[in-house]
Formats: structure tokens, C-alpha cells, sequence
């Protein structure tokens, strides 16, 4: 972390979480990892300690930041792109507690499709209105355990190409540095179904067993829609934990 001061129109407390989450994006702060006080973070950017702690508070309730009493802030292990529930091994029934799992995620291409018709109404669009369509593949190790088919309005971000995929940034992390804007879940529904012929093929899983389809509408702070994401979950020997535990 650079001795140097933050200065721009942008809220101070704001600064500080993007000077985070561009740390995190960038791969110098990694999962597990603790933060310098926020007395030493308030020296290194030359501004008050209430105002580092503003900003970090803004991380801890997304999720990307954690605080242990009396040791201090690190990054969790969560993936905000992934979701709130993590998976875990199918034999957490038999532990008293278990071991969060949060898959890793490769995106695979980024394309502009016209909006079928259940994305439409998601996302509040016209008919066959562009939009990005990211196929996101999820491993745990060396397993794929999910495919996620993310589709995004085009006129509202117009940017948004493999350019983000070359700075490694996650989807999440790009909207909110490039645009400012951090999305929120607004419904989610599970279902069960087929899986698509191609959906199969890149998580090796065969098409006529019935997988998990979560569904997932998010939007931006103004309760605009962003994004309406599709993800086909192939856990194998894990499970779908339905709340979220407090992770280092």
C-alpha cells in the first residue's frame, strides 16, 4: 500500500473502498489476508482515521471485507459475483460445522445477443434489445461445478468488452471501477431442469440429469435492473448452503 495521499471530487470514504477493491483486483491483497490499521491507512492516504473506517464499513457490508474483534479488517473468502451461499462438502450433515466452499470463476467470451424474451422482461428492455451476454465458468479446484450466462443491457454499458477480462477484474469489480456502480440482488429463484446441450459439455455433466438453475435479477442502487444472471450448478459431491456464514 503507497504512502500517497486520495484527492478527487469522489466522496473521501468512497476513495478508500475503491483504493481496496482496486488492491484486491490487482492481486496485491488476497483472500485470508489482514489489512494495516486504520490508523496506518489513515497516515499512508493523509486522511482521517472515521473516514477510512467509513469506507472499509462500506466493504465489510458487501461482504468483501470481514472485522475480527480486537485482531483487525481482512478480505474474505466470499465472491460476491458468486452470491451469498457457498457450497459445502456433502458430508457437512455429519459435522457439527463446515467449511464454506467459494468456486473461482474463469470467464470464457463476452458477446453482444439480442435479449430473448425472459430477459426482456427481467431487465426492463424492448424486445431482442442488445445486450452482453458472459459465459462464466466456475471450478472449485479442478472441478467445474457451475456455468453462469450473465446478460447486461448494452446501452447502459456500453464499454463492457473482453477489456475487463485483461485487467482480471471480476464482473462485479469492473462495474463499480469503470462505472461507479455496485449491484445488489433484487430476487433469486432456484429451479430444477435440463441442462442446455453446450451448458453440458463445458461442465462435463450430462444434459438429460436434472441440475440446479439459479436465477438471479440484480440491480444498481437506484433500483435500476443490471443484470439477469442464469447459473446451471453440477456441484458433484458438494451442496448449496442456504445462508451465509462469516468466512475468513
Amino acid at each position: 500500500m503507497h504512502n500517497t495521499p486520495i484527492r478527487s471530487a469522489m466522496p473521501l470514504y468512497r476513495q478508500v473502498a475503491e483504493k481496496i477493491l482496486h488492491q484486491l483486483a490487482e492481486g496485491s491483497l488476497k483472500p485470508g489476508q489482514y489489512l494495516p490499521s486504520e490508523w496506518d491507512l489513515a497516515h499512508q492516504w493523509q486522511i482521517s482515521q472515521g473516514t477510512v473506517r467509513k469506507g472499509l464499513s462500506e466493504l465489510v457490508a458487501q461482504g468483501v471485507l470481514g472485522r475480527q474483534q480486537g485482531v483487525g479488517t481482512y478480505v474474505t473468502h466470499k465472491n460476491a459475483e458468486w452470491g451469498d451461499y457457498p457450497l459445502v462438502d456433502s458430508n457437512a450433515l455429519l459435522q457439527t460445522a463446515a467449511a464454506p466452499v467459494w468456486p473461482r470463476a474463469e470467464v470464457l467470451s463476452v458477446t453482444s445477443v439480442p435479449a430473448d424474451d425472459e430477459t426482456a422482461v427481467q431487465l426492463q428492455l424492448r424486445a431482442q434489445a442488445p445486450v452482453w451476454k458472459l459465459a462464466v465458468l466456475w471450478r472449485h479446484g479442478h472441478q467445474a461445478v457451475a456455468l453462469d450466462e450473465a446478460l447486461m443491457p448494452v446501452a447502459q454499458l456500453p464499454e463492457l468488452n473482453m477489456h475487463f477480462v485483461h485487467r482480471r477484474l471480476s464482473v462485479y469489480a469492473f462495474l463499480q471501477l469503470h462505472y461507479g456502480v455496485a449491484v445488489q440482488t433484487a430476487l433469486q429463484f432456484l429451479a430444477l431442469q435440463d441442462l442446455p446441450p453446450e451448458v453440458a459439455r463445458l461442465l462435463k455433466a450430462d444434459a438429460h440429469a436434472p441440475a440446479w438453475c439459479w436465477y438471479r435479477l440484480s440491480v444498481a442502487a437506484s433500483g435500476v435492473p443490471l443484470e439477469w444472471r442464469r447459473r446451471y450448478v453440477v456441484p458433484g459431491g458438494l451442496m448449496l448452503q442456504t445462508f451465509a456464514p462469516s468466512a475468513v
